[in-house]
């Protein structure tokens, strides 16, 4: 078994199913989408008023799929507030419990808990791919700026979320560490409350598009 922490990552890394490969490549597809909306913003501020404007226009041209996207999005945040949750209160606050028992002990639960974690978090990739979709396929009456403080949230998600996982590599390589737990327990608490932030954001959303009670072509002609 490797010994360095950086080593024992990548060894947890390679040994993971194929979720953790589902995981990487929705969150990376999720910051391109994100990048991609970004410099389309950018263009359209800088073209003439109007072109500019003409490409607004276009832009709100609703999908028939927008709802459904909405509705995937709204379910996968949820269950990420739930899974963010189960990790600060149950999962992690685990690892100080086994250490009481020994390194064995620890060890032990430290590899089951990591050799199938992805197993459950691979949705949270597909809510942060699907919400940055949705800034390319616009949903009635859900405010743009809502979905992109949404996403966001989700590209703070990402940024946060190595911080745990270096500290989990340091402990599966070297043991139970008071200082690592503590810098675990906080970064995924920090993540948790990004979750929460989603999830409540996620439901206004949902509540906007259930309050739309105009036809579609009003829609089309709302801000």
């Amino acid at each position: 078994m490797p010994r360095h922490p950086a080593v024992a990552y990548l060894f947890l890394v390679r040994s993971m199913s194929p979720f953790f490969l589902v995981l990487v490549l929705t969150v990376a597809a999720s910051l391109l989408l994100s990048l991609a909306a970004v410099a389309r913003t950018v263009w359209l501020r800088l073209r003439p008023a109007g072109a500019a404007q003409l490409g607004i226009e276009q832009s709100l041209r609703y999908s028939n799929a927008s709802d459904s996207l909405l509705l995937l999005a709204v379910g996968l945040s949820c269950y990420s507030v739930a899974a963010g949750w189960a990790g600060q209160l149950v999962c992690y606050p685990i690892y100080a419990d086994m250490s009481a028992y020994g390194p064995q002990a620890f060890h032990a639960y430290s590899h089951g808990y990591l050799s199938r974690w992805a197993t459950g978090t691979w949705p949270v990739g597909v809510m942060c791919l699907t919400w940055a979709v949705l800034l390319w396929v616009p949903v009635r009456n859900v405010p743009k700026r809502l979905v992109w403080s949404i996403v966001a949230l989700c590209v703070a998600f990402a940024a946060v979320t190595p911080f745990a996982a270096i500290a989990q590599g340091h402990m599966f390589a070297e043991g139970f560490s008071n200082e690592q737990y503590a810098r675990l327990m906080w970064w995924n608490g920090g993540r948790s409350v990004i979750f929460t932030l989603i999830g409540f954001l996620s439901l206004a959303a949902m509540r906007g598009r259930l309050m739309f009670t105009g036809s579609e072509s009003s829609g089309r002609k709302s801000p």
